[in-house]
């Protein structure tokens, strides 16, 4: 993802699926109910260390990576993947694991 729409979809959507609310996320990462609706509407950019909170309270590790490995990561290809990047390998990741497949490249 690249921008905070992006970011604050990919948290509400998990969220939603950890059927939590805002309250209980903020009381969880130390944030306030507001600050917490405010980031999850893309209404405004958390600061680093509440986004590495609320990210990991939701199941997400925040990952910086070159932009070459991240463009890698988000091409979309037409061919099935024989091979993974190391950036992917060092991300646990393995070609046809459910919820991880590296074969495909939706974004939501």
């Amino acid at each position: 993802m690249r921008t905070l729409a992006e970011f604050s979809a990919a948290l509400t959507k998990a969220q939603k699926s950890h059927k939590l609310t805002a309250k209980t996320l903020a009381l969880r990462t130390g944030l306030t109910d507001q600050a917490v609706r405010h980031i999850l509407a893309g209404e405004s950019a958390p600061r680093l260390t509440n986004a590495m909170a609320l990210a990991d309270e939701l199941g997400f590790e925040l990952v910086l990576l070159p932009k070459d490995a991240a463009q890698s990561l988000a091409q979309d290809t037409k061919a099935p993947r024989t091979v993974l990047s190391d950036v992917e390998r060092h991300l646990g990741l393995r070609l046809g694991d459910p919820g991880h497949d590296v074969t495909k490249r939706s974004r939501a």
